[in-house]
């Protein structure tokens, strides 16, 4: 059984690291491509947020090894996700410019100087008790999983659809199905890791043991949220520039 586990695992992590590799190799060369620079650097965009995913696939069999230590796995998971939020917050800029009537959506000019500032505080308690071993701030380190779900999976959409540039409009709805998507990965991993450490520590969510059950879910996370979002940013990356023939007049 325990070796059916190691197999289904190194498939589904495998698999998902081609994924983002691809993607981060369709953004790279889309963005050389671009010569809008508004394009270019959103692609460039996708390209940094697929490596970061990819380095986040290849950490978890080292932490579970123990090559690595769990901090290094929450800090690149922290770094990942403030580059998520600074791609949303530019981008919800980006689409307000592209609105002919520049409308402020859910006053996003006035939050984000204050969300930025929760993200950050949270991200550094959530830090210094996974080195301390401190339970005491409880879910404080959630908070920064929940500002990226909820600006990435409501405000954004609806920032796209009111920009009048098509093109962006469809690389901001790709790029939001995958933050929901990596939300959705990150949650659906934090609660069966929670279920086998019986705990909110910081330091030791990632580092309890699994049963084959919620080894088999996780994986089944992975697939869904890590592959599935490498898909939505291979797309959102697309989506940028048109591929395909122009059909010839007839």
């Amino acid at each position: 059984m325990v070796g059916s586990v190691e197999v289904v695992t190194a498939v589904v992590f495998g698999a998902t690291l081609c994924i983002l590799g691809y993607a981060t190799f369709w953004a790279l060369s889309i963005k050389r491509a671009l010569r809008v620079p508004l394009y270019s650097n959103h692609a460039l965009g996708v390209a940094v947020v697929a490596l970061g995913f990819g380095l986040l696939d290849v950490e978890t069999p080292f932490i579970n090894f123990g090559v690595l230590i769990v901090p290094v796995l929450f800090l690149t998971l922290f770094s990942v996700f403030l580059l998520m939020f600074y791609f949303v917050d530019t981008a919800i800029l980006s689409a307000r410019r592209a609105d002919p009537l520049l409308r402020d959506t859910a006053r996003w000019k006035r939050l984000r100087n204050p969300l930025w500032l929760v993200m950050f505080v949270s991200v550094a308690l959530a830090i210094g008790t996974s080195v301390a071993g401190y339970s005491g701030f409880g879910g404080i380190f959630l908070i920064p999983f929940i500002i990226v779900g909820v600006s990435g999976a409501v405000v954004l959409p609806r920032a796209a659809r009111r920009s009048k540039d098509a093109t962006f409009n469809r690389h901001l709805r790709w790029f939001g199905g995958f933050i929901v998507l990596a939300v959705g990965w990150f949650f659906a991993s934090f609660l069966v890791s929670q279920l086998a450490a019986g705990g909110m520590n910081p330091a030791t969510l990632l580092n309890a043991p699994l049963t084959d059950v919620q080894n088999y879910l996780e994986a089944l996370a992975a697939l869904v949220g890590l592959a599935g979002g490498g898909y939505c940013l291979y797309r959102s990356a697309r989506s940028l520039v048109p591929l395909n023939r122009i059909p010839p007049e007839s």
